[in-house]
Order: C-alpha cells, then sequence, then structure tokens
C-alpha cells in the first residue's frame, strides 16, 4: 500500500483526479516551485552579509532581492 500525498492548497476535485489515476503529488517539493530556489539564493546572499540588527537585515534582503536578475526567475521557471 501506497500512501498519497496532496499539496496543502488544491481543489477537492483534483485531488479525486489526482487519486482516481493513482498520481503522487510531491508536497512542498522545492524542485517544482521557483521561489523556494529563489529564497534559498536570497538567505544565502543575506546570511554572507552578516546582518547585525533588523534593519540591516531589512535593508540587505531588500539589496540581495533586487541584484537577482529577471534571467535567474526565467530559468527557474523554464526548468
Amino acid at each position: 500500500m501506497t500512501t498519497k500525498t496532496f499539496p496543502r492548497h488544491t481543489a477537492k476535485i483534483r485531488k479525486e483526479g489526482l487519486h482516481n489515476n493513482s498520481v503522487t503529488w510531491p508536497s512542498q517539493s522545492p524542485d517544482l516551485n521557483p521561489i523556494e530556489m529563489l529564497w534559498h539564493d536570497l538567505k544565502k546572499a543575506v546570511h554572507a552579509r552578516k546582518p547585525s540588527n533588523k534593519a540591516e537585515l531589512q535593508q540587505f534582503c531588500k539589496d540581495e532581492w533586487a541584484k537577482i536578475p529577471p534571467e535567474r526567475c526565467k530559468r527557474l521557471v523554464a526548468s
């Protein structure tokens, strides 16, 4: 017996369709969610700058987010 998992925010009809067709959907999969990869990039860049207070953290987040090239987003969505 295999356990079926579904994303948290899925319409009932879609869940039934997936269940009826024996499809398992990996919930919370970063491979299927481009924003997770962008968050990873942002976290890594901000951490490297070592903010020492909340104001610096907020500013570093804004700075690093602005540095993410649009091409990075396009590549993630395309993949």
